[in-house]
This record gives C-alpha cells, structure tokens and sequence, in this order.
C-alpha cells in the first residue's frame, strides 16, 4: 500500500477530460496525431514526434491498450512517453496525443489565473476539495480515504463571435457540465492512480467577474481509497 499521489489524481483527470473532447480541439487549439513504433528490447522511453503535449488519448503495445499513470506516463514539455514495463523487441508502439504550437489550453489540472480576458473563456479547471480518511481497522497502520474533487467551468456570460466556438450563457455551460459528468462516468473504472470515480453534487450557476463569466461545477468521489 502506498499514499495516493494527489497530483496524479488531477493530471489523470485532466488529461481524461482533454481527451474526451468536452471541448473540440479547435477550441481547445490542439492537433491531435498518432505516432507508430518498433520498439527495441525492453525499451520504455519513446520521443514523439511533437514536443508541448497537452494529453495522451490512447497508447497500445502490441496491441494492447495501456493506462496512463499504471502503465506509462509522459512529458509534456519534451513529448517523451515512458512504458512502466519495457517493450519486448519488434513490438508496434501506437501512441495517439494532442500537441499544441503555443502550449495552451482550455482545460487545466488547476484553476484560471484572475487576470484572464473573455477570450481566454470558455475554460475547466480541477481542485481537490476535500479527503477523509479512517483507519482501517483498530489500531492499524493503513487507512482507507475518500477524496471529493471538484471540476469547475467558466464560460462567458453571453455568445460573442470574438468568444472561441461562440461560447457562452448559461445553456452552453449545462451542455459543458453534462459533458464533463459524462466523460467521467463513461470512464469511471479506467483510471490508474484510482479505481473508481463517481458524480456526486452539482452547484448553482455563480456570476463572477463583474457578470461577465459564468461559472458551475460539479463535484466527483473518489470512495475507498486504500493508504
């Protein structure tokens, strides 16, 4: 048993979220490509073609399909992806991923810094709100822990032509909500760091920024969790 890394809980989400196009990748300023492989005895480092990866969607080795964070993870700066388990000689090494020129984003493991304009919106980011943790059984060393995370999206208060994809009010920010929630429950048994993601709450709509950004988010359990 080992103490759940909280960062990885949220650059797993992240990077599920990113792939899940809740937003397209015209918004998102994204290319995605896939890259192919022969990989060599045991090898695990691989340079994809693109370096500012923003997120893996898929990596099979010899047709298999791999879990980021269990089975590799990645660099997102220098565009090289790690297999936990080197690759046997000949294997095909197929690694699908979204690059941006620029390095941004619309989606981050983190949230908006308070100087963004309306264009910078519409926008996600992902908080750890709370953990509780127990012991698992009396008097012993290991703990079981539910964690909540919270996913909030900020979308302009109205449609603007200057706006990325025309994003705004309150209907496009329930169709990114819905999204959101069912990006995760599709996927709730596919996370490496994690073993099960559930919906819990939803907030109201909150304006902020002088009325001009909307904002609502959406609150995921993490149950049973065990330290």
């Amino acid at each position: 048993m080992t103490t759940i890394d909280l960062q990885n809980v949220r650059d797993e989400l992240c990077n599920k979220l990113r792939g899940a196009d809740i937003f397209t990748t015209t918004v998102r300023g994204v290319t995605t490509t896939t890259d192919n492989f022969v990989a060599t005895s045991a090898q695990t480092a691989f340079q994809l073609a693109n370096t500012l990866v923003r997120n893996v969607r898929s990596v099979t080795v010899a047709s298999v399909a791999k879990t980021y964070i269990t089975d590799f993870t990645f660099n997102e700066t220098t565009g090289v992806l790690t297999l936990t388990t080197g690759a046997t000689v000949s294997d095909a090494v197929a690694v699908q991923y979204d690059y941006s020129s620029t390095g941004s984003d619309r989606i981050y493991p983190d949230m908006p810094r308070v100087d963004l304009g309306l264009t910078s919106y519409p926008r996600v980011g992902i908080q750890i709100t709370s953990i509780t943790t127990t012991p698992l059984g009396l008097g012993g060393s290991a703990h079981v822990s539910d964690i909540l995370l919270t996913v909030y999206a900020f979308v302009p208060a109205n449609k603007d032509s200057a706006i990325a994809n025309s994003a705004g009010g309150t209907e496009y920010l329930t169709d990114l909500i819905t999204s959101i929630r069912t990006a995760v429950r599709s996927g709730a048994k596919a996370f490496g760091s994690f073993r099960y993601i559930t919906p819990a709450t939803v907030s109201p709509v909150i304006a902020g920024t002088d009325n001009k950004v909307l904002q609502q988010s959406i609150d995921f359990r993490i149950p049973y969790v065990i330290e």
